[in-house]
């Protein structure tokens, strides 16, 4: 009936009343069936009541004196049939409350360390662990060691320590000290995929969250780094679903970031922007935001809770999965708030400028906490939309209370089979929230044996015809500071009785009901069901291609280079945006070479072909010195090597644009000297129709006068030498570029991408590059716009026949959606740049539209000190926040111009000859910004698939780095539908900040392999070694183009034509698959720039 009555005293738990509790778990400890209660205390120990059945509790042991427990979880960690417990440790006190605290450091083994904490030894077991410190001598206090029991059976929870060899590193070593954790919340579950419960811990501040992979044998092994590539910063309670029921599943971890633009820019004390190190990616970093963890079935996940809408929900504490609607797919429900909003900047500031360099008391410090007042924030409903994105719906469903909410459970109150809710408001009545859903349900309840009675570790399958498999796993404690009740309900289409209910218990058994019914509730009794065997975990697919990088051995390098200080507001760093990549038949024995690029302080790598699958790196001349200056973009000619030569960095004119090397002889000179714009991509093909290569240069981007439009330019071939064609000083800033025949009329076209602007596409008219706008349609809205209304972040762009009409499409990468780079056509991200301060320099200003205003992007704290006026017309933090950037900059903001993004998916726009189809490439491309991209045929199947290389590391100060993507091979259906292949099994896995991508049959074995370069990382070499062998072609043209740049190939057979095939970077042999029943191809078809159409049988 919903009335609850307070039976704490009368059931023997009265002495809770004089402890400060934290978490609790409920669970069979004695095996007896009954429900036993571990209470967290603050400093007096987690207690353990046990239950006589009747209702009456008594106290029979006291676990983790001394400490300050948080969160708890149980589970049957070691396979031994009994339920072991973890707790999460905190600290009952902080120093920074503590007004006369005083520090003595001394070097100790080449470290600064605290040996003295108020004149007490650091040593001594109360301060042991509890302090490091950190750059520029920041004292870092650490919180308390977690604590592990084991259940010995008649000996009860024993503790096992840190140090014992339980808990390995990421090499498997023991762990040889405790880890000194702000420990917030513990979750044991199955993470990985091998049916073992691994352990999730939850930490606050700078200590990590740990990761433990359940070994099977009593042992807990660190996850790779590349398992996860970040992590939240604050981290309060995680909860586990398979989100997109792929059968996989994925977890969400809760922290504080604003959901409002307001709460943004406020709520960010005590978060300081940090440089990210260049390249690497080999460390797991911190942000402070919600994260979404998708499993990708090998043990690694990507982060992507921008890409889901789910990356902030205020100052939050406990999340839950729950199908609240009862569509299959699992929602998310999540409780905020705080006693004191510590994060609010202006607060911070004014009490750091109160006690700057006074002595303050306990008391007057006590007075400065009191100026933060109580954060009041509403708790947040996500609705899972079943395409790993969610929608806000708070206010709809009805959970939205604005208190301070910590812990939050899930039980069937009213025995109706769905879940409700409570939620503990601190300082106030408990949250009771009745589940009103009305759509059919199957509740499940296990009952297991003696000593797991619940059956923790036990995972339900509920497989119904008309709905996604759903499965989810029993567990008790593992939220934040709570405990479900151990039920779990699921979905169920309305009639029909096809159902299949599984379950497969911890012990290793399964058992399997048929004709499950909706509404109704199943009690599944593990020693009364028919066991069957387990289905064996799948065994290891061989990857389709071979990571060989270390035929090559070669590391991208290029210097650190601050040039934020020269315009300290801009949105990414611009000076590492190499390397590229080529193949190129260097020395024309019919094997392909390869060259990579370097930035400045490397040198130019060129491999040479052995014939055996094998390279040799050329040093002679040239390629031996030490650049002053990035290379950019490489192309090849015969026995020659154009690259181009960036001044971004020194913002010098002095020198030339690009370099050409003959790499053969090792020489090697500048030419194209003296322009403002520092180079980014080249691309060849003869554009004047004279028989020879001519060279476009896109302009990237003006040193120091970002984003102003550089200029591009197209040099005519010459008798060998390179003079101006044409200039464009219009097109934006380029960053890719192609040169194909797009309209099919036999000429090259160019089709640029571009930072801050649009897709262009210039037509070939006769030798003159002219601009052309076709319609593009929207493929799933059916929306009709211009190609040069798709205003993004392009990075890269590539041609090929996708759908396999004989027209070349257009794939394009973008930022992607997964970033705090959020844009649209309704709410663009704008950028306004100009000289607002009247000294010749370029400052910036973003801002995105959002209900109709302009509202900043960047912090009040880097704005502030990048543009000092702005002090004396902006309050604060909360002033800032409140005001459009029309209020902010006022006057000085109508001399600036104006450019805006509305579109960040990498896309398709499959050519239909006057209109371009546009189609957004699969969800999994857009969790990570794109790069490079290479379109071969990668599996042998006939029909053109697509690479993308991805990720960006090399972000500004505030924004995190975009680390999802691994690389991602599309396979294709023939008509131009691309599906993404997993890492696992396509090989094709590298985690650096991926740029460049080429491919070639570089053994020629019949099959197109693969390299990618990363800057500042390891360069990646793939073998192909699973697709169907084809044909190696190769066109000889005239001496002046004698590769046959331009030229497009196409089999046909008999009536039926294959894919066109354009003609790539000169020396390149294109690989045409055979039919599976082939005899020889009828006629081969060969056309373009290169030549008349010709056919040869």
């Amino acid at each position: 009936n919903w009335k609850f009555a307070d039976v704490t005293r009368s059931s023997g738990l009265s002495p809770l009343e004089q402890l400060d509790a934290g978490g609790i778990c409920l669970a069979d400890l004695e095996g007896d069936g009954d429900l036993d209660l571990l209470v967290n205390t603050f400093g007096a120990g987690t207690w353990i009541f046990t239950n006589d059945g009747r209702g009456q509790f008594a106290r029979t042991g006291v676990l983790n004196p001394n400490r300050c427990g948080s969160s708890a979880a149980l589970a049957d960690m070691d396979g031994d049939g009994d339920l072991d417990l973890y707790i999460a440790n905190y600290r009952i006190n902080t120093v920074r409350d503590d007004p006369e605290a005083r520090y003595r450091m001394a070097q100790e083994d080449g470290k600064t360390r605290i040996v003295e904490y108020n004149g007490r030894s650091t040593e001594s077991p109360e301060l042991k662990g509890r302090f490091s410190v950190q750059g520029k001598g920041r004292v870092r206090e650490n919180g308390e060691p977690d604590a592990l029991f084991r259940n010995d059976g008649a000996k009860g929870f024993v503790e096992v320590p840190f140090t014992g060899g339980t808990f390995l590193d990421e090499s498997g070593r023991p762990l040889t000290e405790p880890l000194y954790d702000w420990g917030l919340s513990v979750l044991f579950r199955d993470l990985n995929g091998d049916r073992l419960p691994d352990l999730y811990v939850c930490n606050d501040f700078e200590s990590p969250d740990r990761i433990w992979w359940n070994q099977g044998n009593g042992t807990f092994k660190a996850a790779p780094s590349s398992a996860l590539r970040q992590i939240s910063m604050f981290s309060m309670g995680i909860d586990v679903a398979d989100v997109n029921r792929d059968g996989r599943d994925d977890f969400f971890v809760v922290d504080m970031l604003g959901r409002t633009p307001r709460g943004r820019h406020v709520q960010i004390g005590g978060v300081p922007p940090y440089e990210l190190p260049p390249g690497g990616g080999e460390e797991r970093l911190q942000f402070a935001y919600n994260t979404l963890f998708m499993s990708r079935g090998d043990g690694t996940f990507a982060q992507i809770a921008w890409a889901a809408g789910v990356e902030a929900s205020d100052w939050s504490w406990t999340p839950v999965f729950l199908d609240m609607d009862l569509d299959g797919f699992e929602d998310l429900l999540i409780t905020t708030g705080h006693e004191r909003d510590a994060m609010n900047a202006d607060v911070m500031e004014r009490a750091d400028t109160l006690i700057a360099g006074k002595k303050r008391s306990r008391m007057e410090l006590l007075r400065l906490n009191a100026m933060f007042v109580r954060l009041n924030s509403p708790n947040v409903s996500f609705r899972n939309r079943g395409d790993t994105s969610f929608e806000d719906v708070s206010d709809r469903w009805g959970f939205n209370s604005a208190e301070v909410s910590h812990g939050m459970c899930l039980a069937d109150l009213d025995e109706d089979g769905d879940m409700d809710v409570l939620v503990n408001n601190l300082n106030g009545e408990a949250g009771v929230y009745r589940n009103n859903s009305s759509a059919p349900r199957v509740a499940v309840r296990l009952k297991g044996k003696s000593g797991n009675t619940a059956g923790a570790g036990a995972r339900i399958t509920l497989r119904d015809p008309r709905l996604p498999v759903q499965s989810q796993e029993i567990m008790l404690g593992g939220r934040y500071l709570s405990s479900d009740q151990s039920q779990r309900t699921f979905a169920a289409a309305p009639g029909g009785s096809e159902r299949t209910l599984e379950v497969r218990w911890r012990t290793g058994k399964t058992m399997r009901l048929t004709g499950v019914l909706e509404n109704s509730l199943y009690e599944l009794d593990e020693s009364q069901a028919e066991s069957v065997p387990e289905s064996p975990i799948p065994a290891r697919v061989e990857p389709w291609f071979e990571d060989v990088s270390t035929r090559l051995g070669h590391v991208h390098v290029d210097e650190p280079f601050n040039e934020m200080q020269r315009q300290p507001l801009l949105p990414w760093h611009l000076g590492r945006l190499g390397p590229g990549v080529c193949w190129m038949d260097a020395d024309a024995d019919g094997w392909m070479d390869l060259a990579i690029g370097s930035g400045r302080g490397g040198s130019l790598g060129v491999f040479r072909n052995d014939h055996k699958g094998h390279f040799q790196r050329l040093t002679n001349g040239s390629l031996s010195r030490l650049l002053a200056r990035d290379n950019t973009g490489l192309v090849a000619m015969p026995g020659m090597l154009v690259v181009g030569s960036a001044n971004y960095e020194d913002g010098t004119t002095n020198g030339g644009s690009i370099r050409i090397y003959d790499v053969i002889r090792g020489g090697g000179g500048e030419s194209l000297l003296g322009p403002q714009a520092s180079t980014g991509p080249l691309a060849m093909a003869d554009i004047d129709g004279d028989g020879d290569l001519d060279l476009f240069v896109g302009g990237r981007v003006i040193a120091g006068r970002y984003p102003q439009s550089p200029v591009s330019t197209w040099y005519r071939n010459e008798s060998g030498r390179f003079r101006t064609g044409e200039r464009f000083a219009d097109l934006g800033m380029v960053s890719g570029a192609v040169l194909t025949d797009l309209d099919g009329d036999g000429d090259p076209d160019a089709v640029l991408a571009c930072d801050w602007g649009p897709l262009r596409i210039l037509r070939n008219q006769k030798g003159k590059l002219e601009h052309w706008t076709p319609e593009v349609i929207h493929a799933k809205t059916g929306q009709r716009m211009a190609v040069g209304s798709l205003q993004g972040w392009w990075r890269g762009v590539a041609t090929g026949d996708l759908d396999g009409d004989g027209r070349l499409d257009i794939v394009a990468s973008n930022q992607g959606i997964n970033t705090r780079h959020q844009a649209s056509k309704q709410s663009p991200w704008v950028l306004y740049h100009g000289d607002m301060m009247g000294i010749g320099a370029v400052e910036l200003v973003e801002a995105k539209l959002i209900q109709g205003r302009e509202v900043p992007q960047r912090t009040w704290r880097m704005v502030r000190s990048a543009l000092p006026f702005l002090a004396e017309r902006v309050a604060g933090y909360e002033a800032y926040a409140q005001a459009s950037v029309q209020e902010i900059y006022a006057e000085r903001l109508a001399t600036m111009q104006r450019l805006e993004v509305n579109t960040v998916s990498t896309v398709l726009l499959l050519n239909r000859g006057d209109v371009f189809e546009m189609r957004e490439l699969p969800a999994e491309v857009q969790w990570a910004p794109a790069c490079g991209i290479s379109i071969a045929d990668f599996d042998g199947n006939g029909t053109e698939d697509v690479f993308l290389t991805q990720n960006h590391f090399t972000t500004n100060l505030e924004f995190a780095r975009c680390d999802a993507g691994r690389g991602l091979l599309l396979t294709n259906d023939a008509a131009g539908t691309l599906v993404g292949v997993p890492g696992n099994l396509s090989g094709l896995v590298a985690y650096g900040d991926q740029r460049g991508c080429a491919v070639a049959d570089f053994d020629l074995d019949g099959r197109t392999d693969l390299v990618l370069g990363q800057n500042n990382g390891p360069t990646h070499l793939f073998k192909n070694r699973s697709a169907q062998p084809g044909l190696i072609i190769r066109l000889v043209g005239q001496a002046s183009n004698p590769s046959a740049v331009g030229a497009s190939i196409r089999l046909v057979y008999g009536e039926r034509r294959g894919h066109e095939k354009s003609s790539p970077d000169p020396g390149i042999g294109r690989r045409v698959p055979p039919p599976p029943s082939w005899d020889g191809p009828r006629n081969l078809r060969k056309s373009g720039s290169a030549g008349p159409e010709a056919r040869r049988p």
